[in-house]
This record gives C-alpha cells, sequence and structure tokens, in this order.
C-alpha cells in the first residue's frame, strides 16, 4: 500500500510531464507554422505589388504607342495640307510631330521590357525612318513643284509605309492589351492567395491560441489580416475605379482622334465643291477630273475612319445580351439597304420564320447589314444580285445564319483573309468600299460567343454567323415573300419561285 501511494505521485508527475512536453511540440509546431505561413503571406504580397507594378508598366507602353501612333498621323496631316495647299503654315503640325516622334519613340523603348515587344520596336524604327523620309521628300519637293511632289505620293510607297506602320502598331498593341489581361488575372490570382494565405494564419493562430500560448499574437494576428484584407479591397477597388478612368479616356480619345481626322477630310470636299461651283466652268476636263478624284477620297477617308472607329468600339463597348428576333434583324438590315437593292434591281429570298437567338441587337444588326451590302455589291458586271438569307440549328445550342449570294465568289485561300482589317480582294475602281466591313462582321460575331465563315460554291458565295440560341425556341418553318416598299426588287421569295435550290 505504501509502495503503491508512493508511486502513485510519480505517475501522475509522469502523465503532467508528458502533456506539458506535448503541449510544448505542439505549440512549437503551430508557432513553427504560423512563421512559414507568415514568410508565405510576404511573398506573395511581394508577389503582388510586383505584378501590379507590370500592369502599371504595360498601360503606361500601350500609352506610349498610341502617342507615336498620333504623332505619325499628326506629321501626315501636316504634309498633306502644305502639299494641297502649298502654304507654309500648314506644315506647322508636320514639324511639331516629326519633332515628338523619336523623342515618343525612346521614351517607348525604355518602358518595354518583354524582349518580343521590343524585337517588334525594333523592326518598327526602319519603318517610321523611311516614312518621315517620304514626308520630307514631298515637303521638299513642293517647294520646288507641286508635280513633283505629287508623282512621289503616287508611287503609294508613302500608303506602303503607313499600312505596315498601322499593321506593326496594331500588333504590338494587341500584344500589350493581352500582357495587361494576363497581369490583371495575376493581380487578382494574387489577392487571392493573399487572402487565403491571410486566413490561414488567423486559423494557426487561433489554433497557438487554443493551446494557450500565442493568444496575444492570434488577436493580433486577426487585426493585421483585417487590415490587410481591407487594404486590398480598397486596392481592388482603386484598381477597378482606374480601369473604368482609362475606358472613358480611350472613348474620349477616339471621339476626339474622329473630330480631328475628319476636320480636314471635309474641308478639302468643300473646297472641292466649292471650286467645282465656282470656277467649275474655267477647268479643262483634266482639272474637273482632278477634282472629282480629290473629293471622291475624301469621302474614302471620311468612309474609312468611321469602319474604324466602328471596329474599335466593337472591341470596348459593353453588349448586354438579351433575346433578339432574327426576323426584326434582317428586316432592319434590308431597309438600310432598300436603295442599293431597287438600283441594282436585285432579287433577295427570306426563309421565314427564323429563330429567336442571344444576342445584341444593334451590333447584330450591323453585322448582318455588312453581309448584305456585300452581297449587293460584289456581282458580276451586268448581272443583278440574287440573295438568299435563312437560318438553321447547330448542334452546340447554336443557330447558323446564312447570306448567299451568286456573286463573284471568293477564292478558298482567300475565305479567312478577308475577314482581316483593310484586306481588299479587288481594286476600289471595280468595288468600292473601306476592306472593314467583314473585319466588323467577325468581331461582333466573336463578342456574342458564336464566330463566322464564308464557303465558296460555283454559284457564288455563302457567308454564315454562328450565333447562340435563345432558351425555349418556338418550332416552325418555311418562307415568306415580302415586297419592296414603292416597287424595285423584291425583298423576300416564295417557296413556289425559289433563287436557290436551298429554298424548299
Amino acid at each position: 500500500m505504501a509502495r503503491s501511494k508512493a508511486g502513485s505521485p510519480r505517475a501522475g508527475r509522469g502523465w503532467t510531464q508528458d502533456l506539458s512536453t506535448l503541449s510544448g511540440v505542439a505549440a512549437a509546431l503551430s508557432l513553427a507554422l504560423v512563421v512559414v505561413a507568415g514568410v508565405l503571406l510576404l511573398l506573395n504580397l511581394l508577389r503582388l505589388a510586383e505584378t501590379r507594378r507590370l500592369a502599371d508598366v504595360t498601360v503606361s507602353v500601350l500609352d506610349g504607342a498610341r502617342s507615336l501612333a498620333s504623332d505619325i498621323i499628326d506629321a501626315e496631316t501636316g504634309q498633306r495640307g502644305y502639299l494641297l495647299t502649298g502654304e507654309a503654315h500648314y506644315l506647322r503640325p508636320y514639324l511639331d510631330a516629326t519633332a515628338r516622334v523619336w523623342t515618343d519613340f525612346a521614351a517607348l523603348e525604355q518602358r518595354v521590357v518583354v524582349a518580343a515587344q521590343r524585337e517588334r520596336l525594333k523592326r518598327l524604327r526602319p519603318l517610321v525612318e523611311s516614312k518621315l523620309a517620304e514626308l520630307a521628300q514631298t515637303v521638299e519637293l513642293r517647294a520646288r513643284s507641286f508635280d513633283e511632289a505629287l508623282a512621289v505620293v503616287r508611287t503609294d510607297e508613302g500608303q506602303r509605309l503607313a499600312d505596315e506602320i498601322r499593321a506593326a502598331l496594331g500588333e504590338f498593341e494587341r500584344v500589350a492589351r493581352q500582357l495587361l489581361l494576363e497581369r490583371n488575372l495575376n493581380v487578382e490570382h494574387a489577392a487571392r492567395t493573399a487572402t487565403l494565405l491571410a486566413v490561414g494564419c488567423g486559423s494557426l493562430a487561433f489554433v497557438s491560441a487554443a493551446l494557450g500560448v500565442f493568444g496575444v499574437l492570434r488577436r493580433r494576428d486577426e487585426r493585421q489580416m483585417v487590415e490587410r484584407n481591407l487594404r486590398l479591397e480598397q486596392e481592388v477597388e482603386e484598381r477597378t475605379a482606374a480601369l473604368e478612368e482609362a475606358n472613358a479616356e480611350l472613348e474620349a480619345f477616339a471621339a476626339t482622334i474622329s473630330h480631328d481626322l475628319r476636320a480636314p477630310i471635309r474641308a478639302v470636299g468643300g473646297y472641292v465643291e466649292a471650286l467645282l461651283e465656282d470656277m467649275g466652268d474655267a477647268l479643262d476636263e483634266d482639272g474637273r477630273d482632278h477634282l472629282l478624284r480629290i473629293g471622291a477620297a475624301a469621302e474614302r477617308m471620311d468612309a474609312l475612319i468611321g469602319d474604324i472607329l466602328a471596329y474599335s468600339r466593337l472591341a470596348r463597348q459593353q453588349l448586354s445580351l438579351g433575346r433578339v428576333a432574327l426576323d426584326a434583324v434582317v428586316d432592319a438590315a434590308l431597309n438600310a439597304h432598300h436603295e442599293a437593292a431597287v438600283a441594282k434591281g436585285a432579287r433577295i429570298t427570306v426563309v421565314r420564320p427564323m429563330p429567336v437567338v442571344q444576342a445584341h441587337a444593334g451590333a447584330l444588326e450591323a453585322a448582318v447589314g455588312n453581309l448584305v451590302s456585300n452581297a449587293l455589291k460584289f456581282t458580276r458586271p451586268g448581272e443583278a444580285p440574287v440573295v438568299l438569307i435563312q437560318a438553321e440549328p447547330r448542334d452546340g445550342g447554336l443557330v447558323r445564319l446564312w447570306v448567299e449570294d451568286r456573286g463573284i465568289g471568293i477564292p478558298p485561300p482567300d475565305e479567312d483573309r478577308i475577314f482581316r482589317p483593310f484586306e481588299r480582294l479587288h481594286g476600289r475602281e471595280a468595288y468600292p468600299g473601306t476592306g472593314v466591313g467583314l473585319s466588323i462582321v467577325r468581331r461582333v460575331a466573336e463578342r456574342l460567343g458564336g464566330g463566322c465563315g464564308v464557303t465558296t460554291t460555283p454559284s457564288g458565295s455563302r457567308f454564315w454567323i454562328d450565333l447562340r440560341a435563345a432558351a425555349n425556341q418556338a418550332g416552325g418553318g418555311g418562307t415568306a415573300r415580302l415586297g419592296m416598299p414603292d416597287g424595285g426588287a423584291p425583298v423576300s421569295g416564295s417557296a413556289a419561285s425559289p433563287p436557290s435550290p436551298r429554298v424548299a
């Protein structure tokens, strides 16, 4: 009994000692885990700061690219004004722009850190040098002779260089925007990771406090975690506000550029009309022909600027999708091209009823209108346009809208190329246009979550747009026949007289 009573305290002290040791190990482990988690959180916050810095660098690169493009456009504007008038004060935009070009180019080179982008700038430099040399040459020749300067302009070397610079800057900005998107996603990912790590630190601190070792530290960490989350949320809100402000500035920039570019072009057109009205009888046939050519070129440039702005807005505009009836969209597109259809004696067949899709009505009308315009335009000489418009369901919850014609067709190797901006298969003299219409079709289709394309048949071309079908589609089919208002070509055929074997 004595030994038993004597051994009992030793057993109790041993269990207490084991429990103390276990608590100490647990506390030490918890402390170690807290330290590790804190280090990881710190590293992640550093990565978040670096990612945000890279995003800011990308924004500044985009601004620099736009400044460079603006300088080149200003230089061309001043050069053209001087070529047309011969008056020295028209050279002010040219001189100011050429003085800024290399300063902006050097600043852009300093901001770019991505090797591929730096390589693109290296390839851009000789193009800019050649373009400035071409502008300087024409200005110098204009001081001596208008005809000599005009001869250089007619070589189209300046246009070729401008197109190559535009394409190079477009690719540069596209890559920069992609980098900006990736880096913004990285910022969001880093912020989420930081939040998760902060929560983990709080959990480990809670475990330590439960063991009675790190109660005070746990409360301090929790306060720090709350403050950190609030700070991250505030930074995200500030970044979102900054991006919204940047988008608004881009819209204002596009409007300003539109006004600044269109104003001199419209002034040229106004002067041409005034000259023809006031001095047309005093000019010989060549003089009147030159004035008419200048006026036509001004109109083409004005239309091109409009199409470019429309194409640019589609990349930034918020498109609210809803239920859109294809019948209404097709009717709107046909009404917009009614005069052209009547003038050409077009026969247009629409297979009705058409399904309802999930889309944006205004954007879809623009896309369908471009397809209808091409179908009316690209016909063989002496033949009236024949157009078929119909829709059919596709797998995966899609609807395919077809716009078919019996026109000149498209070579299969060029079926994808024609959807790129400014790609033309024919000269403006044969088929007028800006070369942007099908690019707008592709951008609209992609923004609506679908796609587009074209297939060539022996009798013409079949353009298509894939759209997402709206929920609860109603069945049915058939054709409807409508007459063109005030006479002229029909806008829809009937089953009894189909213009295409596809109409039942």
